[in-house]
């Protein structure tokens, strides 16, 4: 039995993201149109969450951040290695896109780059590596498929994805509503 390389899958997700994120830089201008609905309605959601008691608000916006990552892995994890990853692939380029774009709209708008890793780091150093485990399962098995090898089950895939995936992604959630706008704060003009 072939053996499964995540660490491999994993590298080639973090590659693919760099290369979204580049090409939402560069064709920043090009994109927006594609993305920014998309970014408005989070946006949207998260004010309306916010509009709650802090506390609850805080609370379902953690749940609803973590409810959206959580699916995107699963789909990652469970449906991202067909048709040769090009779900994972797609998942991974859209989400560097957004993260380009972002980067973009930060720098041309005189806010300092600080200020846009300050809104990406706190939360980011652990939702990241947790999409780019999910994406590299996917990835890794696609590869080990086009081999004949064997791949994961359901049973190892939901193993995966409940006790790697899943507790990070739910600390990414919490830090991203309660820790992120205070480093925000910190570089707010």
């Amino acid at each position: 039995m072939a053996r499964l390389h995540l660490g491999t899958g994993f590298l080639a997700a973090v590659i693919i993201f760099t290369a979204g994120t580049i090409a939402g830089w560069v064709f920043s201008r090009v994109i927006a149109p594609l993305l920014v609905p998309s970014l408005e309605n989070l946006v949207t959601t998260a004010e309306k969450t916010m509009g709650l008691n802090p506390e609850i608000g805080h609370l379902a916006l953690s749940a609803f951040i973590f409810l959206k990552n959580l699916s995107v892995t699963a789909i990652l994890v469970f449906v991202g290695h067909v048709a040769c990853a090009l779900p994972a692939m797609f998942i991974l380029v859209v989400n560097g896109l957004l993260v380009g774009l972002l980067a973009r709209y930060f720098v041309e708008a005189g806010l300092p780059p600080a200020a846009f890793v300050a809104g990406i780091a706190p939360h980011g150093v652990i939702e990241l590596p947790a999409l780019f485990l999910a994406a590299g399962l996917a990835l890794a098995i696609a590869a080990q498929q086009l081999k004949g090898g064997v791949t994961p089950g359901f049973g190892r895939r939901l193993d995966f994805l409940l006790r790697v995936v899943t507790p990070l992604l739910a600390a990414a959630a919490v830090v991203e509503v309660y820790i992120t706008p205070l480093v925000i704060n910190r570089f707010a003009p």
